[in-house]
Order: C-alpha cells, then structure tokens, then sequence
C-alpha cells in the first residue's frame, strides 16, 4: 500500500551491534502521520533496536552500525543535530531508558525547549517587577 506524505520513512535500514551481523536488515516502511503503527515480532527480532534508531540513541555506543536512511518530514534525521531529532520524536519505553552519558536531570529535560512567546512575556513581567522593587 503506497502513503502519499508519510511521516516517517525507512529506507533500506539496517542496524548492526557486531560488523557483518546485522540485527535489522534492510527495512522499508512508511509510516502514517496521526495514526497509531504498531511494530510486532517475536522476542529479539530487532523492534527496539528499530525504534531506539528513530531517537539516535545507538550513537551514543560506537560499535552500533546503522545504514540507509531515517526521514521524518522528509528530512534525514541521520543528518540532523540529535537533539532537534529527539524534540521532533519522543519515545515512551516500558522501562526507564535514559541516555547513559547524561545525568538524570539532563535526560529529563533532553527534549523540553521552551516556548518562545511565553520566555518573552516572562521577561517583561520581571522586569516589570524589578522596576518597581527600584521605585
């Protein structure tokens, strides 16, 4: 089945933990946007690893391999700042998975980039306050 203006693309991925052994091969999907997908297989048949390259999180161990390509929006995230990859897509695991080189606090807010609007009107109702603490 063709989707026309997918989210989220695999082309041709594959994910290695060893060179030659490859734990996904060769993946192609198209993923829906607004729509739930579910991945299913057995134990071990690589949908973690699959997802945890959607994140980048296998760059953070430098013998995990990954080809082909990621798109999200029709930009390869595999070329993309990590950090601006994990504000476009977050991930939900069933258990605690933090990233190993970061500290607890910095995990938690990885993802969080304030809003500019309200950071501006905070700003001025500071300084507004300030103002009158000097009056």
């Amino acid at each position: 089945m063709q989707i026309d203006h997918p989210i989220l693309q695999f082309k041709n991925v594959s994910i290695s933990y060893t060179p030659g052994k490859n734990a996904v091969n060769h993946v192609n999907a198209d993923i829906k946007k607004n729509r739930i997908t579910a991945i299913m297989g057995p134990s071990g048949c690589g949908k973690s690893t699959l997802l945890r390259a959607i994140n980048r999180m296998h760059e953070l161990y430098p013998d995990i391999r990954i080809s082909g390509e990621i798109l999200m929006d029709n930009r390869n995230i595999l070329k993309m700042n990590p950090m601006e990859v994990r504000r476009m897509a977050g991930m939900v695991f069933q258990r605690p998975n933090p990233f190993p080189t970061m500290s607890i606090f910095d995990n938690v807010i990885a993802g969080y980039k304030p809003p500019e609007k309200k950071r501006k009107r905070r700003n001025c109702r500071d300084l507004s306050d300030q103002r009158r603490a000097v009056e």
